[in-house]
């Protein structure tokens, strides 16, 4: 079974708070959570809550800057004695489409300024990021980058900052500010618009907001390590398809996270692109609990299977090189515009079993 295109586009889907995820590259787990390393049946547990999301880690976007905005004509001859624009924007970005509010503790924005403008952005110029639209004071600004230095026709400016403790709704601002450039004269301005690649990566934070009735998805790629040949393949030179040799699995979960939950764990040969099998025979479903206002658990929703592990199955996944982790969740039949989780929200797993896999997530 061929790998699809959309299993790898879906690993950036995710809700953060409510996504819980297994797999430590896998979208990140919770840092409290113990599933870090292998995990060895007869039991693995770990605990995921509003720190296990992935997409928020990296979020990029790409913003132009057409010279109109910056008041210039294209395609005619222009001249300046110089440009001063107090603020110019603003570029709007969506957080993601599922995110109403996210309160940080701690975000990194980085990026890279690139002109494409055929006369330079002056120093002093700044690039901010805003929390609205709002320029009539300073309030609202996340963070900013000072440009030191001219940034000649072709040129790169690149920044990193650190911000700490702010209220994101569901989308950013970005904007130049104190814009200025040096006298030019007889210079064209074509459609080839300024370009600002910037990335977000929220490192903690501690309460947000999803909109109902969306659907999240996490889909990542770890390494995995079989472990040793048991006996019933040994005794077989490694490879049998003795379906009555057989192991169980019992999975425990405890989900007090306001959204629906599936999970399946997929195995992949050595081209990352056959599937082998999957550890069970459906996906594992849990359904979402109820939060308060404040992002507080109401109540936990308990699940307990036992699932059936034939030989046969061992031993596909056996020959496996990779697991793929796969995460779904649904905040559908909740009521409202949006569900709030603070850090208290957990997904807790717990499997038991007489099977010997270990699984590097």
């Amino acid at each position: 079974m061929p790998v699809t295109n959309t299993m790898y586009i879906m690993k950036r889907i995710l809700i953060p708070a409510l996504a819980v995820v297994v797999a430590v590259s896998s979208c990140k787990k919770d840092a409290t959570g113990s599933l870090e390393g292998s995990w060895l049946f007869p039991i693995a547990k770990g605990s995921m809550s509003l720190n296990s999301m992935k997409e928020l880690k990296n979020l990029g976007y790409h913003v132009q800057v057409p010279a109109f905005s910056i008041g210039q004509p294209v395609g005619v001859p222009v001249s300046s004695p110089g440009l001063s624009q107090r603020h110019v924007g603003p570029f709007a970005v969506q957080i993601t489409p599922w995110l109403h509010r996210i309160d940080i503790d701690s975000l990194e924005f980085s990026g890279t300024l690139t002109n494409f403008f055929p006369v330079p952005i002056g120093a002093g110029t700044k690039l901010a990021m805003r929390t609205s639209r709002d320029t009539s004071s300073n309030a609202n600004i996340a963070g900013a980058a000072l440009i030191a230095t001219n940034v000649a026709p072709g040129a790169k400016f690149t920044f990193d900052i650190s911000i700490t403790d702010k209220s994101l709704g569901d989308s950013v601002y970005f904007f130049l500010e104190d814009f200025t450039s040096p006298a030019y004269n007889n210079v064209v301005f074509t459609n080839n618009a300024t370009t600002m690649d910037i990335t977000l990566k929220v490192i903690t934070s501690y309460y947000v907001e999803a909109y109902t009735n969306k659907t999240f998805s996490c889909i990542d790629t770890s390494d995995f390590d079989p472990g040793g040949i048991d006996q019933a393949s040994e005794a077989t030179g490694g490879v049998t398809s003795d379906t009555a040799i057989k192991g169980y699995i019992n999975v425990f979960l405890d989900n007090s996270m306001p959204a629906n939950a599936t999970f399946q764990l997929y195995f992949l040969d050595k081209s990352k692109t056959y599937i082998t099998d999957s550890l069970f025979s459906k996906p594992i479903a849990i359904a979402g609990a109820i939060t308060n206002a404040a992002g507080d658990p109401l109540n936990t929703i308990s699940l307990q299977d036992k699932i059936p592990v034939t030989r046969r199955k061992i031993d596909l996944i056996k020959q496996s090189s990779f697991v793929v982790s796969s995460f779904h969740y649904n905040t559908n039949g909740y009521i409202g515009t949006y569900v709030s989780a603070n850090k208290k929200p957990k997904l807790n797993i717990q499997f038991t079993g007489d099977i010997n896999l270990r699984i590097k997530l």
